[in-house]
């Protein structure tokens, strides 16, 4: 994340040269002291004399000039979580700003980019209205737009359609979303299984056994991620919306997720929660809320990182190596400060105010939330 330093450039590439300021000016027709202005950074040369002390170094412009368009990986990686730890303790407006700079500032690093439009999505809900929300969500869809409209990378601009769709979603726009998903339906391709026979067969047996976990793994957070989805269809079968909301609790029981990433069963009991309010079961909907409650106070306020347990006892590795990103991608306070909102200030759950089991709830939150 370098900025222009032209005068230190020069500087080193003159005395690599072995040649005095007075020699250099001469050979630019300027005087010493505007050589020696431009090394203390007092003064700039002129636009002109970029390409002749460029070529007079044998460097490239960008070179002379510190400039730098990209930033790599490892730089994007700690810049996110930087600014995800930001949001969650600095005043909202002040990061964003500092984001719009780095989008601004290295416009073409479609890494960063992508990075940045992420970033921003998973923390619009801080904006402080939901007018200020819309208008941040709309401003990323843009900015994924040009990523799809300008990056020569395959995987980028696919990865930048789907969070269009995510955007259009979010904007409550699904012909939208639908239009982009069609388009990009891709035949699913284990290419992770064939990856663990390949290490089998190579006789690495560590490696085949990371890749075996890990892809178990990401197979188990793609299901239970589409719980909500399941109990919100059938919101209006409640035999069937109950079948469900216990077959996914049965199957995060079996892979002992509450230990793996309790995030996934918070969202479970929430969404049942919610369902069982419109169907005018408060009973139901309260278990439902004490069972969020208790997994929300157990997570040692947003203590949501993914990892491994005792069945995915190799995985921690394979998060590490395959998919990088290991930390949530919204700081976990953030996650934390939402989960609690939830319970202390949503509307859905009205009904329940009067409730001795709600109130003490609310008490017990109030309390951990501090």
């Amino acid at each position: 994340m370098s900025t222009i330093q032209i005068g230190r450039i020069i500087a080193i590439h003159r005395k690599e040269k072995g040649i005095t300021q007075e020699e250099l000016a001469n050979h630019l027709g300027v005087s010493k002291p505007a050589v020696s202005k431009w090394e203390s950074g007092q003064s700039y040369p002129d636009i002109l004399l970029l390409p002749e002390l460029a070529s007079y170094f044998d460097i490239t412009i960008d070179h002379l000039i510190g400039y730098e368009p990209q930033m790599t990986k490892e730089d994007v990686r700690k810049l996110y979580h930087r600014l995800a730890k930001d949001f969650a303790e600095k005043p909202f407006t002040q990061v964003y700003e500092e984001c719009e700079g780095y989008l601004k500032k290295y416009f073409s690093c479609w890494e960063l980019q992508y990075r940045m439009g992420l970033l921003l999505i998973n923390h619009s809900s801080l904006a402080g209205s939901q007018e200020a929300a819309i208008n941040i969500m709309e401003r990323v869809l843009k900015l994924y737009q040009r990523i799809e409209k300008s990056c020569d990378e395959v995987i980028m601009v696919k990865m930048a359609l789907k969070m269009q769709s995510l955007c259009h979603l979010m904007l409550q726009q699904p012909l939208e979303a639908i239009d982009i998903l069609e388009d990009i339906q891709e035949l699913y391709m284990p290419a992770e299984s064939m990856l663990v026979k390949a290490y089998q067969m190579k006789g690495d047996q560590q490696k085949a056994l990371e890749h075996l976990q890990g892809y178990t793994y990401m197979n188990l957070v793609t299901m239970l991620g589409a719980a909500t989805d399941y109990l919100a269809m059938y919101a209006g079968q409640p035999e069937k919306m109950k079948f469900y909301y216990d077959l996914f609790l049965d199957l995060g029981r079996l892979f002992e997720v509450e230990e793996l990433h309790s995030v996934m069963l918070i969202q479970i009991h929430l969404s049942a929660a919610m369902i069982y309010i419109s169907q005018g079961n408060k009973e139901e909907a309260l278990e439902a809320l004490e069972k969020y409650t208790e997994l929300l106070l157990k997570s040692n306020h947003g203590e949501f990182s993914l990892h491994g347990n005792r069945i995915f006892d190799m995985v921690d590795q394979y998060l590490v190596n395959v998919i990088e990103e290991t930390e949530m991608p919204r700081n976990s306070e953030v996650v934390w400060n939402d989960l609690i909102n939830i319970i202390l200030n949503n509307p859905m759950f009205e009904a329940l105010e009067k409730e001795e089991r709600f109130i003490r709830m609310k008490k017990q939150v109030e309390h951990y939330g501090k």
